[in-house]
């Protein structure tokens, strides 16, 4: 008899525990735990785990009629530095161009928007003279390297006086596009893009994933390009540094796969060119997994055989600032009918200061600590106020720039530092 209990009572009880488990889920469990804990602080770990859990599926503030998404940035918040960037110096360190020497010409202004020099800061170089100087490098190069229109090898190039110049003032133009009043970031940002100019959309993402394959495996560090002693040029010896190196970020590929899991779309919004970002972020690339129509960024204009041509896309915003604000109601609002703020945002800059405060929907954002100031300073301050908050706008995540690797904490080391740094001082 005993036995014949037993028997009657176990499945009952499974079937219970079973139906316990289905409302549990339905209901949202908040004991669950979607993240894995790789290197997030403690407390963003507990937070985006309660995020996810209150606002995904089955969780108390999901709204079935509101199917939610988050929106990040891309450079400096999916991956550890600027993959725009690496793919401008391994284009130019390998001569990587089809564009005539006029059409290189055409992209070098002598005057934007009625400034004609740079900043102090980058010595206030003329712009005529640093346009000179590298049309004429520009010329050499074409006129002698085997991938353009001369016989000379890539190692050959090398040495070359030209080449040497031309990298260091290539880079040197751009960094000080970026950093003078009356052109600035928005203007380098376009600008670079333009130097694909010739290239199909396929070609460049193919380019790009080089690009990335080759930082990936290059060291994190600093190095500095300068302009040869004893070389004859308008605007003299320049000298550029740069970063070396990028990294995949485990923490932010986990998120992706917990917020889809979930419910929640996962949206990228970047200032760097479409095809560039898909070829890190895309579906078996590098562990992101994010399809194309999932990355807005900035785009260009092909001709009618395919190929880009130096102007922006028609209709389309520049993906910068503001403008992220504005593509994100354009490409995800209208175009998708998800007519509603991003639940979630990411971003690591100023550049993304208009995306974590213009969306008043947004429940919580999570910013990258690079130790700034400005307006992305102000946020971070907000930040480390709201740190008893158990739900808080904003959370400040740490990291080490001379790994690549995450911190679990909110500060962060600089690269070539040692100390940790929660704020500037």
């Amino acid at each position: 008899m005993i036995l014949n209990i037993k028997k009657w009572f176990l499945p009952v009880l499974m079937s219970g525990l079973i139906l316990t488990s289905c409302n549990n889920s339905k209901q949202g469990n908040t004991t669950s735990k979607p993240l894995d804990r790789l290197n997030w602080s403690e407390r963003n770990y507990t937070v985006l785990n309660k995020f996810i859990n209150d606002y995904g599926l089955g969780g108390k503030y999901n709204d079935k009629n509101k199917a939610p998404y988050a929106v990040f940035d891309w450079d400096q918040t999916c991956a550890h530095f600027d993959v725009e960037e690496a793919l401008m110096r391994y284009q130019m360190f390998n001569l990587r161009y089809k564009m005539t020497k006029e059409q290189f010409r055409g992209l070098l202004k002598d005057e934007i928007k009625g400034v004609r020099q740079l900043t102090e800061d980058n010595k206030k170089i003329e712009l005529a003279g640093i346009d000179q100087d590298l049309f004429n490098d520009y010329s050499f190069l074409y006129d002698n390297f085997s991938g353009m229109a001369g016989k000379k090898s890539l190692e050959e190039i090398h040495n070359t006086p030209q080449y040497q110049d031309f990298i260091a003032k290539l880079l040197f133009l751009f960094e000080g596009y970026g950093d003078t009043q009356g052109i600035g970031e928005e203007y380098a940002l376009t600008w670079v893009i333009y130097l694909f100019s010739g290239f199909t959309p396929s070609e460049v993402k193919l380019m790009a994933g080089e690009a990335v394959s080759f930082e990936l495996a290059n060291r994190i560090g600093k190095e500095t390009l300068q302009s040869p002693p004893g070389f004859k040029t308008r605007s003299g010896i320049l000298a550029c540094s740069y970063r070396t190196g990028l990294r995949l970020i485990p923490e932010i590929q986990d998120l992706f796969s917990a917020l889809q899991r979930n419910g929640i779309d996962v949206f990228i919004v970047s200032a760097s060119y479409k095809p560039v970002v898909e070829a890190f972020s895309g579906v078996g690339a590098y562990g992101y997994n994010l399809p194309a129509d999932h990355v807005i960024a900035m785009d260009l204009e092909t001709g009618s055989d395919g190929r880009i041509i130096p102007e922006y896309k028609a209709g389309w915003v520049k993906t910068f600032k503001h403008g992220k604000v504005e593509a994100v109601n354009q490409k995800i609002k209208s175009e998708t009918g998800k007519n509603w703020d991003p639940l979630f945002t990411a971003g690591d800059s100023d550049g993304d200061y208009a995306m974590f405060t213009e969306f008043t929907g947004s429940r919580l954002s999570l910013i990258w600590n690079r130790v700034k100031g400005g307006d992305i300073g102000k946020l971070c301050k907000q930040a480390v106020d709201q740190v008893n908050d158990s739900m808080p706008r904003y959370i400040l995540q740490g990291r080490n720039e001379n790994t690549g690797l995450a911190l679990p904490s909110s500060e962060s080391i600089l690269l070539g530092t040692t100390e940790p740094q929660l704020l500037p001082k």
